[in-house]
């Protein structure tokens, strides 16, 4: 039985028919799709873990090993944001091209998308240290020194971070401050808008259009595990090595440490450049078009749409000519960024701390020491130089 709407029939799979073939169109509901994932994820997570020093390890080791389908749902929440990040980057690009920042309509839209980056980085962040792995702890060793790189304000960072840290501090910033914070930007970003249009319908045809996406995605959280207890077979350090990992997103930010030690430039690349960049991108549409009214907008759609019928059929060849131009150019770019990220990254292991620090090899190299913040006695851990090349070469630095 059809439904009748602007009178043509329609069935009811025609609700759910996806509007545009153009996959690019849906990178936006992916990354949306990734987000509601990764928070269910987390909800499933929360019902066993234990933010306690002594006990984190042990209940990830029991999520993985003994809960039921643990496992599968740990290593889809440690795989999508690898997938949201590539989502979200070919998102930016489309958005970019299109100079989505140019309309009035839209400059809300623009301006919480790039914000969102930031929470979504933390939440990242704070994901890889909670687990209390090795990777993490490491990680967290290296935050200190990577704020004390700040003039003027960077030893007054640097102890802060080293003073204020503890695991069920880092858990409540994992689970409540920054998902709020991303839950409201979401709301202005996409909620808003979709409430009108239906959510529902918006899910089912973007998560019909990305199913490969999602399949790959549970391949690699089945086929590409992460070490979660003692393994009879300890697998090598540099295991995993050319496995993209959300790891690689700090490593990249941290790269200067090895390369260029004591160098006045670190704070530039490794903070303020990258935060500088965000802010500028994130408001263009208020600098760049600052004077335009919605009536002005509207006007000037007005006679853009005008021009475009009068010269329809004259560019039409041309408008497909750009189309083309336009999915090159998007695509090279992406490649571009993906590869530098993997070119500065690649050797950087998803497995490797497993081989050397796990329980099984006993009490000091098993789990962080009890004086890990104690700089005195681990003078290495105030050399990030020294544990970046650890991290990127554990074979030939330790």
């Amino acid at each position: 039985m059809g439904i009748f709407f602007k009178g043509e029939p329609r069935t009811m799979l025609d609700n759910f028919k996806p509007e545009n073939a153009n996959l690019r169109h849906y990178f936006g509901g992916l990354s949306f799709i990734m987000i509601i994932f990764q928070l269910l994820t987390g909800l499933f997570l929360i019902f066993f873990y234990e933010p306690m020093l002594t006990d984190a390890y042990k209940t990830v080791q029991q999520i993985s090993n003994e809960v039921y389908a643990g496992g599968l749902i740990r290593n889809l929440h440690r795989w999508i944001p690898g997938l949201l990040f590539i989502a979200v980057l070919i998102h930016t690009i489309r958005c970019f091209l299109r100079k989505d920042f140019s309309n009035y309509q839209k400059r809300v839209l623009w301006l919480t998308g790039f914000l969102l980056l930031l929470p979504l980085f933390f939440l990242i962040a704070t994901g890889l240290i909670i687990p209390w792995e090795w990777k993490g702890y490491w990680f967290m060793e290296m935050v200190p020194n990577y704020f004390g790189t700040v003039p003027f304000v960077g030893p007054t960072l640097k102890t802060f971070f080293m003073e204020t840290y503890t695991i069920p501090r880092y858990y409540v910033l994992h689970i409540l401050v920054f998902p709020i914070i991303t839950f409201v930007l979401v709301d202005y970003h996409i909620l808003a808008k979709l409430r009108k249009r239906g959510i529902f319908s918006y899910l089912l045809k973007h998560a019909i259009v990305v199913l490969p996406f999602l399949i790959l995605l549970f391949y690699l959280s089945t086929m590409v595990q992460i070490p979660s207890a003692d393994p009879q077979e300890v697998p090598m350090p540099l295991d995993g090595a050319n496995i993209i990992a959300p790891e690689w997103y700090f490593l990249t930010i941290l790269l200067p440490f090895m390369y260029l030690k004591d160098s006045h430039w670190i704070p530039f690349i490794a903070i303020f450049a990258p935060l500088i960049i965000l802010f500028l991108v994130a408001f263009m549409p208020y600098y760049l078009r600052g004077g335009n009214t919605r009536e002005e907008e509207s006007h000037e759609k007005h006679h853009r749409a005008k021009g475009i019928r009068l010269i329809w059929h004259k560019v039409m060849r041309g408008g497909i000519v750009k189309k083309v131009a336009t999915g090159v150019l998007v695509s090279v770019i992406t490649l571009i960024f993906v590869g530098l990220l993997y070119l500065g990254n690649y050797n950087s292991p998803t497995f490797g701390c497993n081989s050397c620090h796990n329980i099984s090899k006993g009490q000091r190299i098993g789990i962080p020491p009890s004086f890990f913040k104690d700089r005195s006695k681990l003078p290495l851990l105030n050399d990030n130089e020294w544990m970046m090349k650890h991290w990127y070469y554990p074979n030939e630095v330790w």
